[in-house]
């Protein structure tokens, strides 16, 4: 009995750590329209938006560094991205060599938030939502507007509620390059920054029940030993 009551000792906060990645702890980072032929070595210009909740803008003091992440399988690339007029609205000028690419939302301390995919020649593809992140998103009260006419993707004007379907599959084509570069990936005119934070191994419904499975096998495996 002793031992139980030390293994829930040690556990107890835990979900009080985890309680703000439920609480207030994750962000969704939409994409606006992307060119639709997006080649090697050229620079363009990529907005996006850093949702927390995935409906509002951030609502603490110091978020840290935002930007997009590229990853292909050998290399990772990123991109800091730069805060426009509209709240929670940046842009990050990007330039990749031939690939193709993991795209991710940098989003300061929040976990990194997964886009989709981008082909070095070709198009960014984006995944749907989540589904756990969307119950989420559909779960919570209507938003007052903080935009306007220039809002997210998928916001209808005059709200800040995205609609329930996922985002589409593919960026179209809205507008041309910012400026053409024959060079490599941080050539001049560009700007790259290696980004070297992990992978996120939790989505926000998850931790808690994660940390009582733990307790709950720190007590089997008592009882076992007992025996």
């Amino acid at each position: 009995m002793k031992r139980i009551l030390l293994i829930l000792a040690i556990l107890a906060p835990v979900p009080a750590l985890a309680a703000p990645a439920r609480a207030g702890g994750w962000a969704v980072t939409y994409m606006d329209p992307a060119p639709a032929d997006m080649r090697p070595h050229t620079t363009y210009t990529l907005g996006f938006w850093l949702l927390q909740h995935g409906t509002h803008p951030y609502e603490g003091d110091d978020l840290g560094e935002v930007g997009l992440k590229f990853t292909d399988g050998k290399r990772t690339v990123g991109f800091p991205g730069v805060e426009l007029r509209e709240p929670s609205h940046y842009a990050a000028a990007i330039s990749l060599p031939p690939g193709t690419w993991k795209v991710e939302g940098v989003q300061g301390w929040f976990a990194p938030y997964t886009i989709g995919t981008l082909s070095v020649p070709g198009s960014l593809k984006v995944d749907p939502i989540p589904k756990d992140i969307q119950r989420a998103i559909d779960g919570q009260a209507p938003q007052k507007d903080h935009w306007g006419e220039i809002h997210p993707p998928g916001f209808p004007a005059g709200t800040a509620s995205p609609p329930a379907s996922p985002a589409p599959s593919t960026s179209p084509a809205m507008s041309p390059p910012a400026s053409p570069s024959a060079g490599a990936a941080g050539a001049p005119g560009t700007t790259t920054v290696a980004v070297v934070e992990p992978d996120s191994w939790w989505r926000p419904p998850y931790t808690v029940a994660a940390v009582l499975a733990l307790v709950a096998l720190g007590v089997v495996a008592h009882r076992v030993r007992r025996r």
